[in-house]
């Protein structure tokens, strides 16, 4: 991958997620971050030549594609490209994006062979927990999707055993006094609280619910800066308020060791968002394996718990979702 001014190169992976994050300082990595919201020259500043060694370049879409038509980057010596929360990449917010940085990659036809690349193109990891079938044909556009190898665990789109769900069937006007009394309920000690909306609008209304009620929360929403999103994540990160509102913004990404409780006050539109939001409980340094406690209010809720529930019954994994990067999508025919 080619950074900085007057074509000065560098062999680079790239890191495609929704958002950067996180550091590699401790494997003596070079990471950049690369994120949108500015002028021009924000982009070009954040593009200064790498010190010399492995680089990593963490972006997301918008930034990318933007520095990419300026010319600020380009991809002819990048050597891996990973796909990061690869369902939502697939967004119809995201796609175009994707397709367009794609194009500028010279990638390879398929993994590399036992004896060492045959060539010197880039190579693609897609990261996922849920893999939607036009990924495959997004990807098959620019590569032979047929060559790539599937790696995936037998919890693959399996709902966590140790997390305890709970739905809770009631009407729309009971919804905020059963949340109320829940965190009243919900001991200080009890760790952190991520309650989910499905829309911006409903995360700002309920959080001057919560002000008048005088319980200390934070807001995260997508109609917000990037720069804000950052901070309000890490202040809830470092513990400052145990207590999130949030839309699915926060289901993917967010790893956090605090949290112990989950509400759905909106239940999730699809399987997918719902095993996303569960999976923010009960993580790997947790303290305890947390809850998931959803209302459900809509007859098309219903249907989703009841897949939902034969799935957890059945300890097989939720309808509906293609586990295979280069299985064919059901309307490719």
């Amino acid at each position: 991958m080619a950074l900085g001014r007057g074509g000065t190169a560098a062999a680079l992976p790239l890191l495609l997620p929704r958002r950067p994050a996180g550091t590699g300082a401790a494997a003596g990595l070079a990471v950049r971050g690369l994120t949108g919201g500015g002028a021009a020259g924000g982009l070009r500043r954040q593009l200064r030549a790498p010190p010399p060694g492995p680089a990593v370049l963490l972006g997301t879409p918008g930034a990318l594609r933007e520095a990419l038509r300026r010319r600020f980057l380009a991809l002819a010596r990048l050597r891996w490209m990973v796909l990061d929360e690869a369902d939502t990449l697939m967004d119809d917010s995201f796609t175009e994006l994707l397709e367009e940085i794609l194009a500028h990659a010279p990638l390879a036809s398929g993994a590399p062979r036992p004896s060492g690349p045959a060539e010197e193109r880039t190579q693609v990891v897609v990261v996922g927990a849920t893999f939607p079938a036009g990924l495959s044909e997004t990807l098959a556009k620019f590569t032979d999707v047929s060559r790539f190898v599937t790696l995936t665990t037998q919890s693959l789109h399996r709902l966590p055993p140790h997390v305890q769900q709970k739905f809770v069937r009631l009407k729309g006007r009971d919804k905020l006094p059963e949340l109320l009394q829940l965190l009243k309920e919900h001991p200080s000690s009890g760790g952190a609280v991520l309650i989910f909306c499905n829309s911006a609008s409903t995360v700002n209304w309920l959080g001057y619910i919560l002000d008048d009620h005088r319980i200390r929360h934070l807001r995260l929403q997508g109609q917000m800066s990037a720069a804000a999103r950052a901070g309000i994540f890490a202040s809830f990160q470092r513990g400052d308020v145990s207590v999130l509102v949030c839309t699915d913004l926060a289901s993917r990404g967010l790893d956090t060791s605090s949290v112990q409780l989950v509400v759905n006050y909106d239940f999730p539109d699809t399987l997918q968002d719902y095993l996303h939001r569960v999976g923010r409980v009960g993580r790997v340094g947790s303290k305890a394996p947390g809850a998931v406690v959803s209302f459900v209010t809509h007859r098309w809720d219903v249907d989703l718990v009841r897949k939902i529930e034969t799935a957890a019954r059945k300890r097989t994994g939720l309808p509906g979702m293609d586990s295979s990067i280069n299985k064919p999508s059901p309307k490719g025919g």
